[in-house]
C-alpha cells in the first residue's frame, strides 16, 4: 500500500495574496497564481496569521488604490478560499518580536515567519527587502524562486 506525500504547507504573506487581486501587470504573478492553483487543486496547504486580511485589504486600499468594491469583493474571495488563519500565539509573537530586534524588520512581517517556523511550513514573499533583512533564516522562499510541478 503507498501512502500519499504530504501536502506542501506554505505561509503566505501579503505580498503574494495582494498579487491575486490587482489587475495591473504584477512582477511574479504567474508563479502567485500557480501558487493558488495547487492550493485550490488540494496539492498544498496555505496558512497565514489572522492578520492576512487586514494586511491585504490595507494594501489594496492604500497602495494599490482599488475602490471599496473591489476590496470587498477580494476579501469575499479571500474569505471563501478557506486558507488556515492562525489566531494569534504569544510563543509565535514572541519569536516575531525577536526575529524584528534581530533583522531590523516589522513585528507584522515577521509574525508570518515565525508562523512559518513554528508550523514547519515554507513562507513564501515577494517583498525583496524582508528577504534580504532575513536572509539567515531557513524556510524562506522568494515568490519568484516558487517552481511547483505541473
Amino acid at each position: 500500500m503507498t501512502l500519499p506525500l504530504p501536502a506542501l504547507a506554505f505561509v503566505v504573506d501579503s505580498s503574494v495574496v495582494v498579487k491575486w487581486y490587482v489587475e495591473k501587470e504584477e512582477s511574479d504573478i504567474a508563479q502567485a497564481f500557480r501558487l493558488l492553483e495547487h492550493f485550490g487543486q488540494g496539492l498544498c496547504i496555505l496558512r497565514a496569521p489572522q492578520l492576512l486580511p487586514f494586511e491585504v485589504a490595507n494594501a489594496l486600499v492604500t497602495s494599490q488604490r482599488l475602490p471599496a468594491s473591489s476590496v470587498h469583493e477580494a476579501l469575499n474571495h479571500l474569505r471563501e478560499l478557506s486558507i488556515e488563519l492562525q489566531p494569534l500565539s504569544w510563543a509565535t509573537f514572541t519569536e516575531a518580536v525577536e526575529i524584528a530586534a534581530t533583522c531590523g524588520t516589522t513585528i507584522y512581517d515577521s509574525y508570518f515567519l515565525a508562523l512559518a517556523l513554528e508550523t514547519g511550513s515554507t513562507l513564501v514573499t515577494a517583498d525583496e527587502v524582508f528577504l534580504r533583512k532575513t536572509r539567515r533564516y531557513p524556510g524562506i522562499l522568494p515568490l519568484r524562486q516558487l517552481d511547483l510541478p505541473d
